[in-house]
């Protein structure tokens, strides 16, 4: 019977009185049909000699002799390699005979409950007899495969066995030779091991079949190494770790091991360090398991790391690696290194696809699609997909959605290390430009399908810019890119492409207002500011400072930095005789007057802009600042003038581009209904609510739907329906606070405090309930 094994054996002994290299040697010379006597001969080894090597008696052979074995053998120059290596760890090893490999379990084993849980399930259950473990470098896998042997010792009367495959080195050990290994381990004398492989692989399964026994193969190369390894379906339960998913196995579960939790990685390093150590230091722990993107191997490199340095603080060393360009160098402890265990993978790559993952690391957002990719290479966009999931299943890529691919921070500055190694910076800043010339060329294409006919199409360039099909193709490539064509614009800023940066800051001006929370328009408008103002057109930086006022207003609330812009705006518009730029100027004025609480100025300001309008003929503007001019009438305490206004207003047009109408629409009948609370008219006022409505494709709906909880809730409240109004409140509670409106989100609290302090029968109706 085998047993469960302690830690730290390698890969150099088996049981019975054999050595690895023994067993090894003896199944050459048997497949090669040769007698000791023959090998004798060929070799000039005494026959004495060789049969001490292949009983185990001899350890370690001098590399002469390994040579004269090798060459008479004619074994190639992975199977050479194979056998020097077995005897040099010989060599190093004395003691006693020990199992083949065992994992090593340790005792600070933090998180994977659920894997565990999982693999316990499978283990104890009687369909799945097999299971990989699967991801990339550095995340654990055999750590887990030993805590998982440790923990099913019970389930398994027969023991367990673990064979190291070597997948990830130059010469991952075949299945015909790992069958001889494990054989030994299950107990069969090594001469009675079948030389054929057909044979010897029956005899495994067949062993497999009748004990209740647990194999561990660690580190598997592929399927073939690893297929001929895996057990029927009835006995023994086979263990799989492999940075690869093994796709083409069959009746195997595959279980990914992606980065522990932000609370796991750090109970990982406060278990290393200890609760002195830690204590206090809660905020640097959390930065340190930031910095190393939480993979198990970076983790417990900067435990060991702190832990030989008693005088290190986390604080410390969360300095340290906070360098980007030192990072990697400083996640070593001893032979533990982050970058080693990337390099491995690396190493198997072929060079097109070493190329693909050192420049995704130009790509500035956080993912990418295969059409960006292919855009680094040069390759077609099928080809490129195809090695961006191969990329994947190396483990050196992530899809974080289907058709979109991420690098681990980790693997992004490895990727980065080589790209500085192995490519001319001449050639880097090439295609670097390139891929920021693709991503706004294809932001403008897209933006152009929410202009009016006849917009401008991009610049000419190569490789050709994506083109939407539709304006929903267009949305969802420019939701999708946006991280990606907002960090194109420094690249262009840099290379002074002025007029491109103010030609994609046009085409997306009108797509803006369906994201106005998107953060990338204050990139976007910002670099044109700066773009215009390069080229001395005063014109289109008035143009831009609106459009980065309006960012900062509707998009950040930002009223103060808003106004600022806006007034900037004037001045310029005023010089140039722009007199639609000077409309929207104080239109983005009057707004941001609303939002610092000064309704005079504001209502002052929407004056001023509704009679610009008015002159410049721009109707959509003159409803938009009216919208405004009501609402800051209605605040100043002149209500009936703000509802007529706003009530005249939902007859007019507000503009020809797709989506608007209904919404501005939509914002009128809110603004109405806010007009008869102000008025206090709470039934009227609760029925202009509920007919509010919104566009279900625009990006304020929410927004919208927030402000129209919040005066619903506040209507019902004194129509004596205080179920009704705790409902909305809450709703707008929650809506505002996920905007980061917290004066709103205060609101909305202070109304659900009123309803519980207040008995729910109580009927505090000013005109009763809504009919």
């Amino acid at each position: 019977m085998m047993t469960s094994h302690s830690p730290d054996v390698p890969q150099t002994e088996v049981p019975g009185g054999g050595t690895a290299f023994g067993v090894m040697l003896r199944s050459l010379r048997r497949t090669a049909r040769l007698t000791l006597e023959d090998l004798s001969g060929a070799s000039g080894v005494s026959v004495r000699a060789l049969g001490d090597l292949e009983r185990g008696r001899s350890r370690g052979p001098q590399r002469r002799t390994v040579d004269a074995l090798a060459t008479a053998l004619r074994l190639d120059t992975e199977q050479r390699e194979r056998l020097q290596r077995l005897a040099d760890a010989g060599r190093e090893r004395g003691g006693p005979p020990a199992p083949p490999y065992l994992l090593r379990t340790v005792p600070d084993f933090t998180g994977r409950e659920h894997e565990l849980a999982e693999l316990q399930a499978l283990a104890t259950g009687t369909r799945t007899r097999a299971a990989v473990l699967f991801g990339p470098g550095g995340q654990g896998k055999t750590t887990l495969a030993a805590e998982a042997v440790r923990r099913l010792s019970g389930s398994f009367p027969d023991g367990s066995v673990c064979v190291q495959l070597h997948g990830m080195s130059e010469a991952p050990l075949p299945a015909a030779e790992a069958l001889v290994l494990l054989l030994v381990a299950l107990g069969h004398p090594p001469d009675r091991i079948p030389v054929d492989p057909v044979a010897r692989e029956a005899v495994y399964r067949a062993t497999l079949a009748t004990r209740r026994a647990l194999v561990v193969l660690d580190d598997a190369a592929g399927e073939t190494q690893t297929r001929r390894l895996l057990p029927d379906a009835e006995g023994s339960f086979v263990l799989v770790t492999s940075r690869r998913p093994l796709a083409g196995l069959e009746g195997v579960r595959r279980i990914r091991l992606g980065g522990l939790s932000g609370g796991e990685s750090a109970t990982l390093l406060e278990r290393i360090l200890g609760a002195p150590r830690t204590d206090g230091q809660s905020e640097a722990i959390t930065r340190l398991t930031e910095l190393c993107g939480h993979l198990p191997l970076a983790l417990r490199i900067v435990g060991n790391r702190l832990s030989s340095r008693p005088s290190w603080s986390p604080t410390r060393l969360a300095g340290q690696l906070a360098d980007e360009e030192r990072r990697l160098s400083g996640l070593v402890a001893g032979d533990l290194a982050v970058r080693g265990a990337l390099a491995l993978s690396y190493g198997q790559l072929t060079e097109p696809h070493r190329l693909l993952l050192r420049r995704l690391s130009l790509i500035p957002g956080h993912d990418t699609g295969p059409d960006l990719a292919a855009v680094l290479t040069g390759e077609g966009t099928l080809t490129t997909g195809d090695s961006l999931d191969l990329l994947v299943d190396r483990g050196l890529l992530e899809e974080t959605a289907p058709g979109r691919y991420a690098l681990h921070d980790l693997v992004r500055l490895f990727a980065r290390e080589q790209l500085n190694a192995e490519e001319p910076e001449s050639v880097t800043r090439v295609v670097r430009l390139r891929m920021a010339d693709w991503l706004l060329r294809s932001a403008s294409a897209a933006g152009g399908r929410f202009e009016a006919p006849g917009a401008l199409e991009p610049w000419a360039g190569d490789p050709g810019a994506f083109t939407p099909g539709s304006a929903g193709e267009a949305e969802q490539w420019l939701t999708a890119e946006r991280s990606n064509w907002a960090g194109a614009l420094p690249l262009m800023f840099a290379a002074g492409r002025h007029t491109e940066i103010l030609h994609a800051s046009r085409t997306l001006y009108w797509f803006s207002d369906r994201w106005s929370q998107w953060p990338e328009w204050q990139t976007l408008f910002s670099h044109g500011v700066r773009s215009a103002a390069a080229l001395r057109d005063r014109t289109a930086e008035a143009h831009q400072l609106n459009c980065l006022a309006w960012a900062h207003s509707v998009g950040a609330y930002q009223y103060t930095e808003a106004e600022q812009l806006a007034r900037r705006a004037v001045e310029l518009a005023s010089e140039t005789g722009d007199l639609d730029q000077q409309a929207w100027a104080w239109s983005y004025i009057s707004g941001a007057c609303m939002g610092l609480a000064r309704p005079a100025e504001a209502a002052e300001a929407a004056d001023r802009a509704t009679q610009l309008f008015e002159t410049t003929g721009d109707s959509t503007g003159k409803a938009v600042s009216q919208r405004v001019l009501g609402t800051a009438l209605r605040e100043s305490g002149r209500g009936e003038e703000a509802l007529a206004l706003h009530r005249a207003l939902l007859g007019t047009r507000t503009g020809d581009v797709p989506g608007l109408n209904e919404f501005a629409a939509a914002l009128l009948r809110c603004e109405t209904a806010r007009d008869l609370l102000a008025l206090e008219r709470w039934s009227e006022a609760a029925e202009a609510f509920r007919s509010v409505g919104a566009p279900l494709d625009h990006a304020g709906i929410d927004r919208l739907r927030a402000h129209t909880s919040l005066g619903l809730a506040t209507a019902l409240e004194h129509c004596g329906d205080p179920t009704g109004a705790r409902e909305h409140y809450t709703r707008a509670r929650e809506l505002f606070t996920q905007f980061g409106d917290t004066t709103s989100a205060a609101e909305a609290a202070a109304g659900l405090a009123r309803l519980t302090e207040t008995p729910a029968t109580e009927d505090t109706a000013g005109d009763g309930p809504p009919t």
